[in-house]
C-alpha cells in the first residue's frame, strides 16, 4: 500500500520542484540576454525568483554579466528534481556525482527551453497578432541575441530569414557535444 501513497506525492514534489526549475533557468537567461525587465512576463518572474535570489546575492559571484548565485542555485534545485524520485527507493547516489548530473542536466534543460522558444518564435512570426502580445515579445528579446552572429555570417536571402534554423542546429549541436562528457564524469565521483 505504501507504494501506492507516494506515486502521488512524488508526483507533486517532482511537479513543483520542476516548476522552480524552470522558473529560475528563465530568470537566468532573461539575465544573460538582457530582455526588457518591464515586460509584464519578466516582471513576474522577477517576483518570483527575487524573494530567493535577493539574500544569496549578498555575496555577488560573476563572471563577466553571468550571475554564478543563480547557476548554483539552479542546479542545486536540479540536484534536489533528480535525487526525490529516488528516495523513495534503495538507489544510492554519490553527492559528487549527484551534482554533476545535475550541472549537466541544468544545461540540457537551459538548451531545451531556448530550442522551444526559438520554435515558438519563428512559428508565431506567421501571425500577425503574434508581434504585439507580451509574452511572443519577451520570446523576441530572449531569441535575438542568439541570432545576431548568426545574421552577421549569414547574408540575408530573400526576406527569409534562416538564423533560427541554424540556431536550433547550433543547440543540438552543443548538446551532442557538451553534455555527453559531464555526464561521463558521473562515473568517476
Amino acid at each position: 500500500m505504501e507504494g501506492y501513497t507516494s506515486k502521488p506525492l512524488l508526483f507533486v514534489l517532482i511537479t513543483a520542484v520542476s516548476f522552480l526549475q524552470f522558473i529560475f533557468i528563465l530568470r537566468f537567461l532573461f539575465e544573460i540576454t538582457k530582455v526588457n525587465f518591464y515586460n509584464p512576463v519578466c516582471q513576474l518572474i522577477v517576483k518570483m525568483t527575487n524573494p530567493i535570489l535577493t539574500p544569496l546575492r549578498l555575496v555577488p559571484l560573476y563572471i563577466g554579466r553571468i550571475d554564478l548565485m543563480i547557476i548554483i542555485l539552479i542546479t542545486m534545485i536540479t540536484a534536489l528534481k533528480i535525487y526525490i524520485p529516488y528516495y523513495f527507493t534503495s538507489f544510492e547516489y554519490s553527492i559528487n556525482s549527484l551534482f554533476i548530473a545535475a550541472f549537466g542536466k541544468f544545461v540540457q534543460e537551459t538548451l531545451d527551453i531556448l530550442w522551444y522558444a526559438v520554435i515558438i518564435g519563428a512559428i508565431g512570426s506567421w501571425f500577425m497578432s503574434y508581434n504585439t502580445h507580451p509574452m511572443f515579445t519577451l520570446i523576441d528579446e530572449l531569441c535575438e541575441p542568439f541570432y545576431r552572429p548568426i545574421r552577421k555570417i549569414l547574408p540575408t536571402m530573400t526576406g527569409i530569414d534562416f538564423s533560427p534554423i541554424i540556431l536550433l542546429v547550433a543547440i543540438n549541436l552543443i548538446q551532442m557535444i557538451v553534455l555527453p562528457p559531464i555526464f561521463y564524469l558521473t562515473k568517476f565521483f
